[in-house]
């Protein structure tokens, strides 16, 4: 069987530590600051906020087009001339990333590239990834292309993901919440979890205090709640988050029984509604 490529955006704030080894393909999403956009990756997080500070309005956020698939798609193709593409989108629920991928993959080889809407986002589709690197690697000689797909497409539904921001303020500038939950939120000391559930964002329980004392409860929580299997865990994080907290959560993940944990800085999409010092895990349920 010809080799099987995997792609996906840059929304799977997945570190080149993950992509390159794996030769996983990464089309860059975009970010508008007023009238200039960039490519997610290519700034410091921290303008996303300076930004915010100057003009009380977040940057928009968008989906590669589907003329950017396009040139992604045929990109792989001319380095590769005999492969497979797998792409693994975005959740189509929360970005028109899977519906630009499958117009743009309808200008190729129908039997060489399949287009797998994650359900996901940030972390938690970074991690369905790390799952389909294994898949190929491990089946793509014995199984059919189709046959490896559905394997990815049937482990999208053990993927858990949630994520505590600091602060519920950027997620009311993006319309995420209204201004009365906000403020209920501020003055009560919240900080309501936000789960990924089949595709959507939907609110998880709330934790009361400080985010660097509630991570440690948050990560148990997380972990017994979705009966995670403890070959890894991912710790995904927003700009703020100190490499000594990084590096607590990483030691509690071990006595928690995980065998390694992963730190994935979330990038500019995720981080533009999350804000600054957001921490969120991300990891496999057990069958």
């Amino acid at each position: 069987m010809s080799k099987i490529i995997i792609s996906t955006e840059s929304g799977s704030d997945l570190p080149y530590k993950i992509t390159v080894p794996h030769n996983v393909q990464i089309i860059p999403m975009h970010i508008s600051f007023g009238r200039k956009t960039f490519c997610d990756g290519c700034f410091n997080q921290e303008e996303i906020y300076k930004y915010y500070d100057r003009h009380k309005q977040l940057p928009k956020t968008s989906a590669a087009s589907p003329g950017d698939y396009t040139v992604h798609f045929k990109s792989i193709f001319d380095r590769f001339p005999d492969c497979s593409i797998v792409h693994i989108s975005y959740s189509a629920k929360l970005s028109v990333s899977y519906q630009n991928a499958v117009l743009a993959s309808n200008d190729f080889d129908s039997n060489k590239i399949r287009v797998v809407d994650s359900l996901n986002a940030s972390s938690g589709l970074g991690v369905l990834v790390m799952f389909a690197v294994k898949i190929i690697e491990k089946y793509q000689d014995a199984f059919s292309f189709d046959e490896c797909v559905s394997l990815i497409k049937q482990a999208r539904h053990r993927v858990c993901c949630s994520f505590i921001p600091k602060s519920l303020e950027y997620m009311k500038a993006g319309g995420r919440i209204s201004g009365a939950a906000q403020f209920g939120a501020a003055v009560l000391n919240l900080k309501p979890s936000v789960v990924l559930k089949n595709g959507s964002l939907e609110a998880g329980k709330k934790y009361r205090g400080n985010i660097n004392r509630i991570a440690f409860c948050y990560m148990k929580d997380f972990t017994e709640n979705n009966r995670l299997e403890k070959d890894f865990i991912v710790i995904g994080y927003s700009h703020g988050v100190s490499k000594n907290m990084l590096f607590s959560l990483k030691r509690y993940a071990h006595k928690l029984g995980f065998t390694k944990s992963w730190c994935f800085q979330m990038g500019s999409v995720v981080s533009s509604h999350a804000g600054p010092e957001s921490i969120g895990y991300a990891g496999i349920s057990k069958l």
